[in-house]
């Protein structure tokens, strides 16, 4: 969540470098429009849970869900508008996560930034 919220206090300083955020995660809508409205997000948090988008990225994490369900490791992706992957943090331990700070300094870092 704090990861989410870092990403809400820096969306000023995202969009000015022409970028938007979004989440994605296997819950349902219903679920992802509640951590949006409680945790105050200006961003949405979409629902994937037949793990399309999830798989075509390669973030299944196979059984680590619920009941050995599959889920999505924990991961921080920069896509460009063709949907080319410039830059990703992929981690085992959801609990480790980039900052803000990370995430504006790897848009900073890629070719043709301002």
């Amino acid at each position: 969540m704090s990861e989410l919220q870092g990403l809400q206090l820096s969306r000023d300083e995202l969009r000015g470098r022409g970028c938007a955020v979004a989440g994605v995660v296997v819950d349902p809508v219903e679920t992802n429009a509640d951590l949006v409205r409680a945790a105050g997000l200006g961003f949405p948090i979409l629902a994937d849970p037949d793990l399309r988008m999830i798989d075509a990225y390669g973030l299944r994490h196979p059984g680590a869900g619920p009941d050995g369900h599959d889920i999505a490791h924990s991961a921080s992706v920069l896509i460009d508008r063709d949907g080319i992957v410039r830059w990703a943090f992929v981690t085992r331990n959801f609990r480790v996560r980039p900052t803000p700070t990370n995430v504006l300094a790897a848009i900073d870092a890629l070719p043709g930034t301002p």
